[in-house]
């Protein structure tokens, strides 16, 4: 089952950057990405007129955090972030159909940023034991405890 999370983004994207730099074997797979789409303008952006035929640019980064599995414990934590970027192209002047891998500091750059997208913090449990699992790791984040 999927559960949504009062978390804030930028926190736990900061304690994942300290725990790849202070542990000495990972234990978790993290992967990033973001992909591009557009979607009518309508009423996402205020100043389009309701009669222009626009359409929204808007990226969605999406982190994934999940154990090890030698670690034991079955969850995914995922951190969705997405952002209107407007009825522009980015500097590149075009933008893939595909979703591009991109590393945690990556993402961190192009979609943790203060007053920027909207983020939606969720964890898919199967188990009891998954849930606890995922508690000990939710406990090390929010007391920024790292492994040694």
């Amino acid at each position: 089952m999927e559960y949504e999370l009062d978390l804030d983004a930028a926190h736990v994207v900061e304690w994942l950057k300290r725990e790849v730099a202070s542990a000495g074997k990972p234990r978790f797979e993290i992967d990033a990405s973001k992909m591009f789409f557009t979607d009518d303008a309508g009423g996402q952006l205020e100043a389009i007129a309701e009669t222009d035929d626009l359409q929204a640019l808007s990226t969605v980064g999406i982190l994934e955090v999940k154990p090890l599995v030698d670690s034991g414990g079955h969850w995914l934590l995922r951190i969705r972030i997405e952002d209107v970027l407007g009825s522009g192209l980015p500097e590149g002047g075009t933008v893939s159909d595909e979703s591009e891998e991109m590393t945690l500091q990556g993402f961190e750059e192009d979609f943790v940023k203060p007053d920027r997208g909207t983020a939606q913090v969720t964890v898919e449990l199967e188990t009891d034991q998954d849930r606890q699992k995922f508690e000990r790791f939710l406990s090390d984040v929010q007391t920024d405890r790292h492994a040694s």
